[in-house]
């Protein structure tokens, strides 16, 4: 039997030049699953919502999909392909990571997320928070831009060109009006007079906040859970003079009052495989992984 993919409809190309089409997924003409593909100008793609009918899992289909598609993306000039898996963590989940492994994807970060309590924690004594004025502000988009780039090339395998682009798309799209643009928190923490570090809160729940941290988007072969209706935390930094004095765990109880403050009891955020001190802050708190992005060079 012979697994094709057939377009659903015409491709999509947008200002930018990044080019979207959706797929059908046939055997001997027969329509079994689903896929979609997009590629920025970059030279990254992503594969998106592999579907395959319950009744003819285990019979390579999704495999063969996944390959048809990479050579896709490759025609259109692509030198990566991005995924995810996604799903309650337990033994499917590692099963489709198993199988995502044997194609040649790699874990690149997880995304998790903490259902909080009705009451706003408290800070620590002696800690405040304050936002950022706009000098500070136009200080700290510039370093977090570039830094959000090297952090790409560093766990994730973008080249320094994919990277350059992703960080300057993700940031054009989440800060559309500047310090002032909708759902924007950004804290300093502060111990008495002095900064000890700083926080970003999404507090927009219908934004892209997964995949500008995670490179993520694709049910590979799982049952998807539902997307949290969550805050995220999109940057939490210690000042390397104040680490290991808990200030970590603190501005991430910062966040969690922002995010109850603006009328959501969820909190989500992206770590970046290999990050283990992160992984550890976070399991600490309560947080749980509802998704792991993959990545692959073709």
């Amino acid at each position: 039997m012979t697994t094709t993919l057939r377009p659903t409809g015409p491709e999509r190309v947008d200002e930018h030049g990044s080019r979207e089409r959706g797929y059908v997924v046939c055997v001997n003409g027969r329509t079994v699953g689903g896929i979609q593909l997009q590629a920025s100008a970059a030279g990254s793609g992503r594969i998106r919502g592999l579907a395959i009918e319950e009744r003819d899992r285990g019979r390579g289909r999704g495999t063969t999909a996944v390959l048809a598609a990479e050579e896709i993306l490759r025609s259109w000039g692509c030198t990566r392909a991005e995924g995810s898996v996604v799903g309650a963590e337990g033994p499917e989940i590692e099963r489709v990571l198993r199988w995502t492994r044997s194609l040649g994807y790699g874990p690149t970060a997880r995304n998790m997320v903490k259902a909080l309590p009705p009451v706003p924690p408290e800070l620590p004594a002696g800690l405040t928070p304050r936002p950022l004025t706009a000098a500070e502000f136009t200080v700290w988009h510039d370093a977090q831009q570039a830094s959000y780039a090297e952090m790409l090339v560093r766990h994730t395998g973008h080249s320094p060109e994919q990277a350059a682009a992703k960080s300057a798309a993700d940031h054009a799209h989440l800060f559309p009006q500047g310090q002032h643009s909708p759902g924007v928190s950004i804290d300093n923490l502060l111990a008495g007079d002095e900064v000890v570090g700083t926080i970003w809160v999404s507090t927009l729940t219908a934004d892209t906040a997964a995949e500008a941290g995670a490179g993520t988007g694709t049910d590979a072969g799982t049952d998807a859970v539902a997307e949290p209706r969550a805050a995220w935390v999109y940057n939490v930094k210690v000042r390397e003079a104040f680490r290991g004095r808990g200030y970590g765990r603190a501005l991430m109880l910062l966040a969690e009052r922002v995010t109850l403050a603006a009328g959501l009891r969820e909190l989500a955020l992206n770590v970046h495989a290999g990050n283990v001190p992160a992984e550890r802050l976070y399991e600490s708190l309560g947080y749980r992984t509802f998704r792991w992005a993959v990545a692959k060079q073709l």
